[in-house]
C-alpha cells in the first residue's frame, strides 16, 4: 500500500499549470518508505477475493500525507502458481493465493492531504499497474490560495501529468473551474543592498 501514498509529485502538479508549481520543494516530498498506518473502525479480509475492507472514518498516514475516507477497499492479484509472495504458508495469513495490491479504492468523504495541498473527492482509485490515481464525484483541488474543480481528476503519478475533466459542457453549465492566484512575490524586487 506503499505506493498509494507516495506519489509526492501529486502535491506538486495535481492543478496543473505553472503557477502551482512554484509552491513546490524537494524537502516537501513525501518518504514512500516510511511506514504506512492505518486505522479505521472495522477491517474485513475477504481471502476469497483477495480483499481487505476497512471501514468507518478510514485514515491512512505515510510521512506527511494523509488519505481519510468513509471505505477503504484493497484489492491484491491474484498469485501465479509457484511464485511466492508474503503471504506464502507461514506468513500471517498465509496459504491464500493472493500475492501483491492491484489497485485501492476509496468511497466517501475522499480527502488526501500533504502540507502544500487537499484533494476532495467522492471516490478514488489507485491503480498500481499504471501508477494512476482517479478522484471522482465533486473534485475540489486547493493549493495554496489556489482550486481547482472538476468531476473528475486522473494524475499520472510518474510523469505529473494532471487532466481535470467535466460532465458538463456549453456556457452556463457547471464546467472545470480554476481560480489561480499570481505569485505576489514574483515581482517585488529586493531591497537596496540586499540579494
Amino acid at each position: 500500500m506503499n505506493r498509494w501514498m507516495a506519489p509526492a509529485a501529486i502535491a506538486l502538479s495535481l492543478l496543473g499549470g505553472q503557477a502551482l508549481a512554484r509552491q513546490a520543494t524537494p524537502a516537501s516530498a513525501n518518504n514512500s518508505s516510511a511506514p504506512v498506518d492505518i486505522s479505521a473502525d472495522e477491517q474485513e479480509v475477504i481471502t476469497s477475493q483477495c480483499k481487505t475492507i476497512f471501514r468507518g472514518a478510514v485514515e491512512v498516514l505515510q510521512d506527511k500525507a494523509r488519505m481519510r475516507a468513509n471505505v477503504m477497499t484493497v484489492y491484491n492479484r491474484r498469485k501465479t502458481p509457484g511464485k511466492t509472495s508474503s503471504n506464502s504458508p507461514g506468513a500471517p495469513g498465509g496459504g491464500n493465493d493472493c500475492g501483491d495490491v492491484d489497485r485501492v479504492e476509496a468511497d466517501g468523504n475522499v480527502f488526501y492531504v500533504t502540507p502544500e495541498q487537499t484533494v476532495r473527492g467522492d471516490h478514488a482509485v489507485y491503480d498500481y499497474g499504471t501508477d494512476t490515481v482517479v478522484v471522482t464525484g465533486d473534485v475540489v483541488a486547493v493549493q495554496g490560495q489556489d482550486v481547482a474543480r472538476g468531476d473528475r481528476m486522473t494524475i499520472k503519478t510518474k510523469t505529473n501529468d494532471v487532466k481535470m475533466e467535466s460532465n458538463a459542457t456549453g456556457r452556463g453549465k457547471p464546467r472545470v473551474r480554476a481560480v489561480l492566484y499570481p505569485d505576489q512575490n514574483k515581482d517585488k524586487k529586493p531591497a537596496a543592498g540586499k540579494p
